[in-house]
């Protein structure tokens, strides 16, 4: 892959026609000293004003099975936020470690991650350490939570019920402005870029994109606060084409039909449609999903 450096010898041509060139500047956060003192204030945090914690996570792992591949990196960096406001105040502390998964790292996780071998071997992720981080139930936040919690649930069993957001699947960036969720993505549409594919690093993107955008921890926190709903039609291979239509997914592990809505009237619908077309009552369930069980692997 070619490795782009800063054109200085074309300062002429970007002086003439600036419009057809865009500058991208390393993510504050992740230049090196820049979380030397902490904490690190974003936001001037007013007087009377309720604050609160969220934790950041990112994992780099053997794989990408979160049933069974293990961490080799785990990147918390917490920070506060205004309950008031819903904007960050500052970075209060980080913690980022190696953990020996006892097998080789394939080597394309080492071509992704540059983590080798030799960087985790006899490493531990300290229990304690990761306990202090998530210490008064601060709400995590890892981008695509759907891989990253069932990987921290089964390494860390006794945390098991924290409450989870996800700034991929809780914001909608669309609406934001941008075309895809993907966080080097993201950052570089804002005019940012950092080193991808380290745990750490990652947490810090995260944390600056929330910050620089903070509609997008609006989104996120209002959507913690709120549940879901999670249809299960079984036994419906009569109606499955029917099902589909209307934006049900098949769960091969559950043999079942998968739709997730976001409140009760859509529940209630639902089912009303359901029943018109077998006995729901019998044959269908509904999960309730909150911020302790969201992003859980469970169907």
């Amino acid at each position: 892959m070619q490795v782009n450096s800063f054109p200085v010898h074309r300062f002429d041509d970007i002086t003439r026609h600036p419009e057809d060139f865009k500058l991208l500047e390393r993510v504050p956060l992740t230049v090196p000293g820049a979380l030397n003192s902490l904490p690190l204030i974003l936001n001037k945090a007013q007087d009377g004003e309720k604050l609160h914690s969220i934790v950041i996570i990112d994992t780099e792992t053997t794989g990408k099975d979160n049933t069974k591949d293990k961490i080799i990196e785990l990147g918390m960096v917490r920070l506060t936020f205004s309950m008031d406001r819903n904007i960050l105040i500052s970075i209060d502390s980080y913690y980022d470690e190696f953990e020996d998964p006892k097998m080789p790292i394939p080597q394309e996780v080492v071509n992704l991650t540059h983590i080798t071998d030799e960087m985790v071997r006899d490493h531990v992720i300290d229990d304690d350490r990761v306990g202090q981080m998530v210490a008064g139930r601060p709400l995590i936040i890892a981008h695509n939570a759907r891989f990253d919690r069932p990987l921290f649930d089964r390494r860390f069993p006794a945390l098991g019920d924290l409450s989870w957001a996800c700034s991929i699947h809780d914001v909608k960036w669309d609406i934001l402005g941008y075309d895809g969720v993907k966080l080097s993505y993201l950052c570089q549409s804002a005019g940012f870029f950092y080193d991808a594919h380290r745990a750490f690093i990652d947490c810090l993107a995260v944390a600056w994109l929330l910050f620089i955008e903070p509609d997008a921890l609006d989104m996120i926190l209002n959507n913690a606060l709120s549940s879901q709903y999670k249809i299960l039609a079984y036994n419906s291979f009569d109606i499955k084409d029917k099902l589909k239509e209307l934006g049900y997914s098949y769960n091969g592990v559950h043999k079942c039909w998968v739709k997730t809505v976001s409140n009760e009237q859509e529940l209630n619908v639902q089912f009303d449609i359901l029943n018109t077309m077998y006995n729901a009552r019998d044959n269908a369930k509904c999960i309730k999903i909150g911020s302790k069980n969201k992003y859980k692997i469970q169907y």
